[in-house]
Order: structure tokens, then C-alpha cells, then sequence
């Protein structure tokens, strides 16, 4: 919940109010789209990425137990977000398709801190991240196929400049280096 937190700070902070809208409902539903971020997206899309790739492969039926309940809430999640970016529902009470048809960005028509909240967790379900040697790749086992509007919106928001500065600074690393030290460099 501190990184939704710190995005808003610094977008009032800097006067970003085309990263943070000043209408009240454009706002509103900018918040909203946060607290769906941090309150559901992260730590289901996180709890499936741990059981997917650092559950201990001795604990094969903590780790399938895992996998399969994490799996099915990302995918809950992941269609909410593509139903939300087909056009369905406008935060006002409708939740029949909208006139205008499909949505490039979630709140709005720009590019907002939800965007930028949610974005890293969709993006990691297409990547390498999430994928462990002999087990299907993340988006093969999530059905990620299914997820047209969604996997647009990732590829929009991953083809953005700054997007992509952001995701060379992991690139060609390792995520938990700590894993990989011997007895003697842990201590």
C-alpha cells in the first residue's frame, strides 16, 4: 500500500495532474484502480509468482496448492482488467459496453498512476518472470491468450519510452541474487 501512497504524494507533490486527475470522479477512479491494485492485483499476482517459481520443489503439494489458488485469482483479476479495457462499466453505475468501445488506458483517456500501478504485474505475466525450468511458462498455464484487450494495454504501456527505461533497470539481472550465494557468503 506505501508505493500507491507514494505515487499520489508525488503527483500532488509535482502538480502531475495528468498522471493524478484533478476531476473529482476521473480522481476517484484513479484511487480506486490503485486500491484494486494494491489490495488485490500485487499480492495475488505476487503470492502466485512465489509459489510458481521459490516454492521448494520438495513441497510439490504446497507448491500445486499454490500455483492453482493464486493461479485462478490472477486470472479473476486479469478479467476484470480486460473487461474494464473492452469498454464494460464506467464508474457511474453502467456495466454494459460503452459507447465509445474499448478503453487505452484505465482511467480516462490517459495514461495515469493506476496504469502505472498495475501495469508491472499484468507485464509480468508475459514475461519471463514468473516462469520456473520444467513447468509451463506463466501465460501458457493462466490461459493468457484469453486476454486480448489486456495484453494491448500491456504492449501500449510497455512501448512508452519511460516504460521501457523502467524495465531495463531488472533487465539481464537477477531477481533474488541471495539465492544463488553459497553457505559461506550467507553468513
Amino acid at each position: 500500500m506505501e508505493s500507491a501512497a507514494i505515487m499520489v504524494y508525488l503527483a500532488e507533490r509535482e502538480g502531475r495532474t495528468d498522471y493524478f486527475p484533478s476531476d473529482p470522479r476521473l480522481r476517484c477512479e484513479c484511487l480506486q484502480w490503485l486500491f484494486w491494485q494494491v489490495g488485490g492485483q500485487g499480492p495475488m499476482t505476487g503470492n502466485f509468482g512465489h509459489f510458481k517459481v521459490y516454492a521448494p520443489p520438495a513441497e510439490v503439494n504446497a507448491r500445486n496448492y499454490g500455483v492453482a489458488r493464486y493461479g485462478m485469482e490472477v486470472q479473476r483479476l486479469c478479467s476484470v482488467l480486460d473487461r474494464h479495457l473492452a469498454g464494460y462499466g464506467d464508474f457511474q453505475g453502467s456495466c454494459g459496453l460503452r459507447p465509445e468501445g474499448p478503453r487505452e488506458y484505465l482511467v480516462g483517456d490517459r495514461y495515469t498512476l493506476a496504469d502505472m500501478a498495475c501495469f508491472p504485474w499484468a507485464y509480468m505475466l508475459w514475461g519471463k518472470g514468473y516462469n520456473r525450468p520444467g513447468q509451463p511458462d506463466a501465460k501458457d498455464f493462466l490461459g493468457m491468450e484469453g486476454y486480448a484487450h489486456l495484453k494491448r494495454w500491456v504492449d501500449r504501456i510497455g512501448a512508452r519510452p519511460a516504460v521501457q527505461r523502467g524495465i531495463r533497470v531488472c533487465a539481464g539481472g537477477k531477481p533474488k541474487p541471495w539465492l544463488e550465494l553459497n553457505d559461506d557468503q550467507k553468513a
